[in-house]
């Protein structure tokens, strides 16, 4: 089976090591319109993320990322596109919207959204002939209002309709996943088509079990923000124990990291995230420390090779 990505289709056996969930950037349209070089500079933009890009695939080998980056969260498909050009790496493009509620989607009617994303998977983004081989949407605080059940519906419509897999960006502390998978399986999206991202952030085994019982994929994939939220010390001893326990073959690595992160601080990708972006973090930290609670190379391979490539396949 070929996979759509931002430079044409590839073989999904070819996909090689893969990061499930990571962007380019995270800059809103509206403000780059407004603001311009004030908020975004595209060639900035593009030579910060082609270093640390590059960077991943010398010293990591990784050669394929799914930016997870929808609509209304800014994505940038020729952005994309041009990074992968310079890289070599191949990038899946997503399609979908954020949890944040949008006035332009809010008292829009569920079939409108639909054909809205419908029409982008079948003819390609904004005139740039990418196709998106992933959609995306997310649940966060304040749950599932009616709002979000009425975007998680149309989303995962399209998913049904399209034919692709399914990412959720989801707060495990609410426990909703239950109710997440509920709504897509109620449009046709079968649960072994969609991750359930962010199940990283909880160590809870109980629940992380349930999940995985329902069938989804589990996004272990914000190990880029060990400091803020669970630290990487519980992530990886959550992993471990779901891998001992003979879950890997439902489980996803990534960090979840931006090159550029427009949510605070001066535009520049260098200094606004208050971080400094690097997707070697999982290889040169997370591999030895799962190595040392036990998880063999060949399950850390099968985490970023042979999964994604059945994710992707729907084997």
């Amino acid at each position: 089976m070929m996979i759509n990505t931002a430079t044409g289709p590839v073989a999904a056996a070819e996909l090689g090591p893969t990061f499930m969930h990571e962007h380019v950037c995270c800059a809103d349209w509206s403000m780059r319109m407004s603001f311009g070089a004030r908020f975004f500079s595209f060639d900035q933009v593009a030579d910060a993320a082609v270093a640390l890009y590059t960077k991943m695939r010398d010293e990591c080998g990784v050669t394929t990322v799914v930016d997870g980056t929808p609509i209304n969260l800014g994505r940038d498909p020729r952005l994309i596109r041009a990074v992968s050009e310079r890289t070599g790496v191949r990038f899946v493009v997503s399609s979908g919207f954020y949890y944040q509620m949008e006035p332009g989607l809010m008292f829009r009617p569920e079939d409108e959204i639909v054909e809205l994303l419908a029409e982008e998977c079948e003819h390609g983004i904004e005139g740039t002939g990418i196709r998106p081989r992933i959609m995306k949407t997310a649940v966060d605080v304040p749950g599932l209002t009616p709002y979000l059940r009425k975007i998680l519906s149309a989303v995962g419509r399209v998913a049904a309709r399209a034919g692709l897999p399914l990412f959720c960006h989801h707060n495990p502390a609410l426990g909703d996943g239950g109710d997440i998978l509920d709504i897509f399986e109620g449009v046709g999206v079968a649960p072994e088509r969609v991750i359930l991202g962010h199940s990283g952030d909880s160590d809870d085994l109980d629940y992380l079990r349930r999940m995985l019982d329902r069938g989804c994929y589990l996004g272990m994939d914000r190990f880029g923000y060990c400091d803020i939220t669970l630290s990487m010390e519980r992530r990886v001893a959550a992993i471990a124990a779901l891998c001992a326990e003979g879950w890997a073959h439902r489980m996803f690595l990534s960090h979840d990291l931006a090159a550029y992160l427009a949510m605070g601080g001066g535009w520049d990708p260098a200094d606004a995230t208050g971080q400094s972006p690097d997707y070697t973090l999982i290889h040169t930290q997370v591999r030895p420390a799962l190595a040392a609670a036990g998880v063999s190379q060949a399950v850390f391979d099968q985490m970023m090779v042979d999964n994604p490539a059945r994710f992707f396949t729907g084997d």
